[in-house]
């Protein structure tokens, strides 16, 4: 099995949290914020933007925090 499979199922995490994480990193990227990226995104990579935020978070590469809603 490919790594980068067993990583996403060997996740002890919050799945929650984490795939929160993820979608908000893929729109991040896909807004081509390409200038406060250290990978280089360009047209002629075959990775889709939610490979590269789930890889990036899986990694330790980028890390998050769920912010908690303020009661009004």
């Amino acid at each position: 099995m490919d790594s980068f499979v067993e990583k996403i199922l060997s996740f002890n995490g919050n799945k929650y949290e984490a795939t929160v994480a993820m979608s908000k990193y893929a729109k991040f990227l896909s807004q081509k914020n390409e200038d406060m990226l250290d990978i280089p995104l360009s047209n002629n990579t075959k990775e889709k933007v939610t490979v590269i935020a789930i890889r990036d978070i899986l990694n330790g590469k980028v890390k998050y925090t769920l912010e908690k809603e303020s009661s009004k």
